[in-house]
């Protein structure tokens, strides 16, 4: 019985420590993404306050929008691969769990 507490406890600890680096990566990338933001603001400003005529205000925006567009875009496609790198995480730990759990099982049986 003692197995079942210690096996639980490890697998909560692993849980939690699973959470942590998942939470602090998704974290990390709305950071970046908020950076993009921040970064195309500036650069808007800067072209506002640049540009002698009318279509080159609309030309730097433009192209703002295109690298801001680009970026986002960029950073959309790494939040899937983190995700689908949690997927597999959390599905390793269950994996890990069951078989943890179906060993302690066979053991007790034996011992009973």
């Amino acid at each position: 019985m003692k197995e079942f507490g210690v096996a639980g406890f490890e697998a909560a600890r692993s849980l939690s420590e699973l959470n942590l680096r998942t939470w602090e990566k998704l974290l990390e990338k709305q950071a970046e993404t908020f950076g993009l933001f921040a970064d195309a603001g500036v650069e808007l400003v800067k072209a506002t306050s640049e540009a002698k005529e009318i279509k080159d205000l609309v030309a730097a925006e433009m192209s703002v929008a295109k690298q801001f567009g680009e970026n986002v875009a960029a950073k959309s496609r790494e939040a899937v691969q983190l995700t689908t790198e949690a997927r597999d995480d959390y599905r390793s730990w269950i994996e890990q769990g069951f078989e943890t759990f179906s060993k302690q099982v066979s053991q007790s049986v034996k011992v009973a």
